[in-house]
């Protein structure tokens, strides 16, 4: 097979502003273009998902799943048989399975899937997998490998667990070359975060803690957050990569309070949190990495007030433990979670596909 001519990676719409800053080493590079490079495939956009769309939810999600059924259709009549697509998520995979299965075109196809966890798109995908073709299922976690195969009756064998991936490039200590004052504690991110459990914990503490959350989302409501505690800033500007790295770079910390949820919310945090060398705290949740083991690679606890301001208090005494889980942290992404892994991991189920076709 000449897989430069005949392999295809579907994904969303890119935004060209992120490869500028790339190519200048002002951003983290993209886990599917090294999935590309591998296979030397053709990188082709899809429509918008519902996310990113305007208007009503249900309006949204009949627009991106209508126009990308559209696009699957395009793609699939002009690709010859045989031809490997990978799909990076199900807002195009599902689609393209069906058109895959509608034309009855010969072509082998793979898709990573990230939406496991919600109600809707398992109901979907349990009354659309007789119609699908999909040869080879990804997900995030290995909790959604166990929700995938129970959804889908499937062989176990043909679903895999691939970490999204961390641009270990990028994110990595050594590049920061600013001074920082007094360190901090640091949480990042808006999806799924119990703020309201996290301000409760660090109430009363010596310790400086800075929040990095979208605007939109601190004003939306979606934690209690009666009072904010004198001692944790709020950050919801915009930042660019680079700053988010010093940001990191300036934490004693990185801690990730979340609901418990089979979604793998937190994980771009943790990852990146990781990748720079930095101890993090998690509460427990279903959709945690693998790779941020217990005791290992940082700490899990449960998601009360107790337990997470207890190991913050611990930690925060405990330079030596601190700084071990910290470089465990640092190794275990490189070795397990790296993009390059991650490429690696995803060319290897595609393969695995492709040589089950041909046999």
């Amino acid at each position: 097979m000449n897989q430069r001519q005949q392999s295809y990676v579907l994904v969303g719409p890119e935004d060209k502003t992120r490869l500028k800053e790339i190519d200048a080493g002002l951003a983290p590079r993209l886990d599917y273009r090294l999935v590309a490079e591998r296979l030397g495939a053709e990188i082709v956009e899809c429509y918008p998902s519902p996310a990113e769309l305007r208007g009503q939810k249900a309006i949204r999600v009949t627009q991106s799943l209508v126009s990308n059924f559209r696009k699957a259709i395009q793609l699939v009549k002009r690709i010859p048989d045989g031809s490997l697509v990978y799909s990076t998520g199900e807002t195009w995979g599902l689609p393209t399975a069906l058109a895959i299965g509608f034309l009855g075109k010969t072509c082998i196809h793979v898709m990573y899937v990230h939406r496991v966890y919600s109600t809707s798109w398992r109901w979907i995908l349990w009354c659309l997998r007789a119609f699908m073709r999909v040869d080879r299922w990804i997900t995030v976690t290995s909790h959604q490998v166990n929700l995938l195969c129970r959804i889908l009756d499937r062989d176990a064998a043909t679903v895999t667990a691939v970490s999204q991936g961390v641009d270990t490039r990028f994110f990595d200590p050594m590049l920061v070359n600013s001074t920082h004052g007094r360190a901090y504690l640091l949480s990042v991110g808006a999806e799924m975060r119990d703020y309201g459990l996290l301000m409760d914990a660090v109430r009363g503490m010596d310790v400086e803690v800075v929040v990095k959350a979208s605007s939109a989302w601190m004003t939306g409501g979606r934690s209690e957050l009666s009072r904010i505690p004198p001692n944790v800033k709020i950050i919801t500007r915009r930042m660019s990569y680079v700053e988010l790295r010093d940001l990191y770079a300036g934490a004693s910390l990185v801690a990730a309070p979340l609901y418990d949820t089979p979604q793998a919310a937190g994980i771009t945090t943790i990852l990146e949190a990781m990748a720079m060398q930095k101890c993090v705290v998690a509460t427990r949740s279903k959709g945690l990495p693998d790779v941020l083991v217990h005791g290992r690679t940082g700490i899990v606890v449960e998601a009360d007030v107790r337990s997470l301001s207890h190991a913050i208090r611990e930690l925060g005494a405990d330079k030596t433990k601190r700084i071990s889980l910290a470089d465990a942290s640092r190794g275990a992404v490189s070795e397990y979670a790296s993009l390059e892994e991650h490429a690696r991991q995803v060319t290897d189920v595609l393969v695995a596909a492709k040589q089950e076709d041909d046999w």
